[in-house]
């Protein structure tokens, strides 16, 4: 089954297709940066308004080159979250989420694991 694009973004990184899109996050009701590969094997959510530890949450089989247990895993982004999201900081978050190694795990209190 492939991912809903309606009302949403297309972007290609490293000759991987990705749909991403801002919603509304029921439980917190902030804003979330979402991006899906187009397999699916990778899943992120970046909650937008925490500007004291910005973080996303991984929500698919891979993140960063490596096999997740599939659970919602946090890690901090090792870059500020702009005012404005566009195709280039999605770009950012994408290459961070799937080419490095150097991601550091949190709990959902923000505290480093």
């Amino acid at each position: 089954m492939s991912v809903r694009t309606k009302g949403r973004r297309k972007i290609i990184v490293g000759g991987q297709t990705y749909i991403w899109y801002v919603t509304l996050d029921d439980d917190t009701g902030d804003n979330a940066l979402n991006i899906v590969s187009n397999d699916k094997y990778m899943i992120l959510s970046c909650p937008l308004q925490t500007r004291k530890i910005p973080y996303v949450i991984s929500k698919g089989r891979i993140f960063q080159t490596k096999r997740t247990n599939g659970l919602w895993n946090r890690y901090l982004l090792p870059f500020d979250i702009p005012d404005v999201i566009t195709p280039k900081f999605v770009e950012k978050v994408i290459d961070w989420a799937t080419q490095n190694t150097d991601a550091v795990s949190i709990n959902a209190n923000n505290v480093p694991v």
